[in-house]
């Protein structure tokens, strides 16, 4: 009996890979750098004023590194990295700790140095034992629905910031007050939704 060949489907063209990578990677650095430049400003703030832009560097070069670092060791095709919030949040907290128990500011910046490493090399052993199998545990509704809700959490943050509303309160004290919304800060909005919708 003669069997047909499988003809496996044509991967994406490299011009068409390429210009998704491109517009990926613009969307990422629109998202990364002003992070990484606020998350540095934080955790160097506690050390003294003068500090501040050291932050600002050493979080741009971190984000740097990081993009950099993450293609060619990661797993994932496609892994997405980004300054993480909470990480950022903690050294500022230890930053803080550090400078009232009376540390000069090169202790804290080589403690907070050392609680990094510690923290990637963890991550790593992690890696290494194969701990991220343990997803497969997690029910995938459960997945989706954690993800949903921080979806809506990032939008409901959002439409009062896009409606032009600067003053205190919530989504739905914006919504509530159209006499407080920016048709200007509104149509910038617009602007940006729609180019990132009809762009490649």
């Amino acid at each position: 009996m003669h069997q047909a060949p499988v003809v496996s489907a044509p991967s994406a063209a490299p011009s068409s890979a390429f210009a998704g990578d491109s517009w990926g990677g613009l969307a990422a650095m629109l998202v990364a750098l002003p992070s990484a430049i606020a998350f540095g400003v934080t955790i160097y703030l506690p050390l003294g004023s003068s500090l501040a832009a050291q932050g600002a560097l050493a979080g741009l070069l971190g984000s740097t590194v990081l993009g950099m670092v993450a293609p060619l060791l990661g797993g994932c095709p496609r892994l997405v990295t980004a300054p993480c919030a909470p990480a950022a949040a903690m050294l500022s907290a230890s930053a803080i700790s550090f400078v009232q128990q009376g540390m000069a500011p090169e202790t804290v910046l080589l403690l907070l140095g050392v609680i990094s490493l510690l923290a990637g090399l963890i991550q790593i052993a992690l890696g290494l034992v194969g701990i991220g199998r343990l997803i497969r545990f997690i029910p995938y509704p459960v997945v989706c629905g954690y993800l949903s809700g921080v979806g809506l959490v990032i939008i409901g943050g959002q439409i009062p910031k896009f409606l032009g509303v600067t003053a205190g309160g919530g989504l739905l004290e914006a919504l509530a007050h159209p006499d407080h919304w920016v048709w200007q800060a509104a149509a910038v909005g617009a602007a940006v939704v729609l180019a990132m919708t009809l762009s490649p």
